[in-house]
């Protein structure tokens, strides 16, 4: 069988089966209900033949039964409706059937799916929507109404008609479409854009807006002045300033956010404004000088004109505003601000200079003097005249204004011309509310003057004595170093170098000068000198190059060693560790040079017994013989027998070793070879055997002649005669 016999065998069968489901149809008229939905029920298997669907609608049409009716519809739906040969004549049936409450359901989808295809449907369905007054259907049919993407004059005429009639939701929907279709005035727009209006649909107008730039500044201005949601007033914010800000309406609702809105993302939004998108003009200007003058909020009008500031520059009318805002009664605080931003143009605008010289000569505050003097600083003028305006700007009871008096010092060139004019400035630096670091700096520059007034060199002076400053005291202390350097011993300050040595464990400054100029104050010289090689002043000592002992031996050329001298000598060599034998043999120098100091009597023997390893022998010999002179072998031998240790008689025995040709050697020998229980120590032992060598005595006859004698023998039992 060819391919167009089968064909033709297919076009039979399919018209057989459509003949007898029309057989059906034409019964179903005839039969009772349960006969109507048995043959119904067979000849929808061919509902998508055209003739049956024509004939199935005749028969929904005609059908009284609601129930069957809808059965009918439902059957129909589930085929499709791409086979219903007369469309309007299907649109009247549906929107006919709408009256009935138990096919609605089932109609409307099949009119909504219908209004799709066929245009004329939608009549239908608005006619519908505007008969009845429910709000669910009128959702459902709206929805359907809706889908197009393209929709005609008569859906956006109906669009329009219910924006005034819609709950929420379904005005959201509107909305959107006619929005899409740009099809709402500005107008219309800010219509929407009222605070009773629902935040969604706010949000999603301004969301419109955004995207299409468009700004509303009316309805905007109300929403940021009095909508209840910080995101609305916030996004109304940003929405006025995508095409600047120029109008004075919207400067004062911007203003008004700034100042009063209770949420910081709206007043942050509202300074952004400021920054970012105001626009200059001359209205504008005016306008904001006049807001600036009448500001209450002092706050907020230095914000106001922080936020102005960077416009100043490059806008002549702006700054000639603010100078004229000057000559208002406007605050200090607000006045001080406008000197600074205007002062920034000092560098880049010389011709300024002028008017701020003006300005401070008639300003009254000294708060503004200080702003003032701080632009005509920053232009670093040099010259006699400045020179003099900067000196009398220093003696201003200002705090303030006598900083920036400095800082214009710190600019000023160190030249023969300014040095005078700079050292005077000396007496700010005894000042405490100059700041730390322009202390430093000023002191730094002043320091570096090649000769320094005396008057200058006094203030450095008092700087050394009071500051708690480590770098500014080092200042000091060259400053005085090099004054005495130029201007010899007059210049030294004995009390300064006593405290700095006595208390403050501080000296330098003080070598090597101390040796040069000693012989115009020797008493304070020596209290000084004295003070240095105080045990606590190690450190200081050190790092200035200098020794104790040095110090010692220069007092004992220049005064004589005094008993303080010599206790001081002697505690060392008694109780520090020297660190090598050569500072021993120094320190008994010194006390050789005072003999007569009572401490020596006693201590010398302390020495000997503690420190006798170290000690020059022949050197102490000399000392005690100074002292002591014909007393020195009794002295000796009292103090020997009184030890009871080997570790105690050694160091003796050590210094009879080292001055062997004295004559009581040997008897003192002798004494400490009868020391009781010495002998069994071999140290002992072997120092006595050294020291006998030396004196040339034989130990073995000393230790003969200290031994007892032997004990006498009984005579026993002799022989009988």
């Amino acid at each position: 069988m060819d391919l167009s016999q089968t064909i033709a065998t297919i076009r039979e069968r399919r018209n057989a089966g459509t003949e007898q489901a029309l057989l059906m149809l034409n019964m179903v008229p005839l039969s009772d209900t349960d006969n109507k939905y048995t043959l119904l029920s067979t000849a929808a298997h061919h509902l998508n033949d055209p003739a049956v669907v024509s004939q199935w609608i005749t028969l929904i049409a005609a059908e009284t039964d609601t129930q069957l009716k809808a059965d009918m519809l439902q059957r129909l739906a589930a085929v499709g409706l791409q086979q219903i040969p007369d469309k309007a004549a299907f649109a009247d049936l549906l929107a006919n059937a709408l009256q009935q409450d138990e096919s609605r359901d089932i109609i409307l989808p099949l009119l909504g799916r219908l209004s799709l295809s066929y245009p004329p449907a939608r009549e239908r369905l608005i006619a519908f929507y505007r008969q009845q007054h429910n709000a669910d259907v009128n959702r459902l049919v709206l929805s359907w109404l809706l889908i197009p993407v393209h929709a005609t004059e008569a859906d956006l005429s109906f669009y329009h008609s219910l924006l005034d009639s819609t709950d929420t939701d379904d005005k959201l929907l509107l909305l959107n479409r006619l929005l899409l279709r740009d099809q709402l005035t500005p107008e219309q727009i800010a219509q929407q854009l009222q605070p009773a209006t629902p935040d969604v649909i706010k949000d999603m107008v301004l969301r419109f807006c955004f995207d299409r730039s468009t700004v509303l500044p009316a309805a905007l201005c109300g929403l940021v002045r009095s909508d209840k949601n910080p995101a609305i007033r916030r996004g109304s914010i940003q929405l006025l300033a995508v095409h600047g800000v120029s109008e004075n309406e919207v400067l004062d609702t911007i203003l008004h956010a700034l100042r009063e809105d209770p949420d910081p993302a709206v007043r942050q939004a509202a300074m952004f404004v400021f920054a970012y998108s105001l626009t200059l003009t001359p209205a504008t200007i005016e306008h904001l000088a006049l807001c600036l003058q009448t500001e209450k909020e002092i706050p907020v009008a230095l914000q106001l004109l922080q936020l102005l500031a960077p416009y100043t520059e490059k806008n002549e009318a702006l700054s000639e505003a603010l100078w004229q805002l000057l000559d208002r009664d406007i605050a200090v605080d607000l006045a001080a601000t406008i000197y600074d931003i205007l002062g920034r143009l000092v560098p880049v605008k010389p011709l300024l200079l002028e008017r701020f010289m003006t300005a401070y000569e008639k300003e009254q505050h000294d708060t503004c003097k200080a702003v003032i003097l701080k632009a005509i600083t920053s232009a670093m003028n040099t010259g006699e005249s400045w020179n003099q305006f900067y000196l009398r700007a220093l003696e201003a009871p200002s705090a303030a204004i006598r900083s920036w008096a400095v800082q214009a010092m710190l600019y000023l060139p160190l030249t023969p011309d300014n040095n005078s004019t700079i050292a005077a400035a000396a007496p700010a630096l005894l000042q405490p509310e100059l700041p730390p670091r322009q202390q430093r700096l000023l002191a730094r520059k002043i320091s570096c003057i090649p000769q320094l007034p005396a008057a200058a060199v006094q203030v450095f002076s008092q700087l050394a004595d009071h500051s708690n400053d480590g770098e500014l005291q080092s200042i000091a202390t060259k400053v005085q170093e090099k004054a005495i350097a130029h201007n010899g011993g007059a210049q030294v300050n004995w009390e300064q170098w006593l405290h700095k040595a006595e208390v403050a464990g501080d000296l330098n400054g003080i070598f090597p000068h101390i040796w040069l100029f000693y012989d115009d104050n020797p008493t304070m010289a020596d209290k000084i000198l004295f003070a240095a090689i105080n045990p606590s002043n190690g450190g200081s000592l050190y790092q200035s190059g200098v020794t104790d002992i040095e110090v010692l031996q220069f007092l004992s050329v220049k005064s004589g060693v005094s008993d303080e001298m010599s206790r001081y000598a002697l505690n060392q060599l008694l109780h520090t560790d020297l660190g090598n034998e050569s500072k021993f043999k120094w320190y008994l120098l010194v006390l050789k040079s005072n003999p007569a100091s009572a401490d020596l009597r006693e201590g010398l023997w302390q020495l000997l017994e503690k420190r006798g390893r170290y000690l020059n022998m022949i050197q102490l010999d000399e000392l005690l013989r100074i002292i002591w002179k014909d007393q020195l072998e009794n002295v000796f031998r009292q103090h020997l027998l009184q030890q009871t240790t080997a570790a105690g008689a050694v160091p003796y025995l050590q210094y009879l070793e080292a001055n062997n040709s004295w004559e009581p050697v040997p008897a003192l020998l002798k004494d400490a070879a009868q020391l009781p229980g010495m002998l069994s120590d071999s140290s002992f032992k072997e120092a006595l055997q050294r020291a006998c060598r030396a004196a040339g005595v034989d130990i073995d006859d000393l230790l003969r002649s200290i031994a007892p004698p032997p004990a006498p023998r009984e005579d026993g039992p002799g022989f009988a005669d």
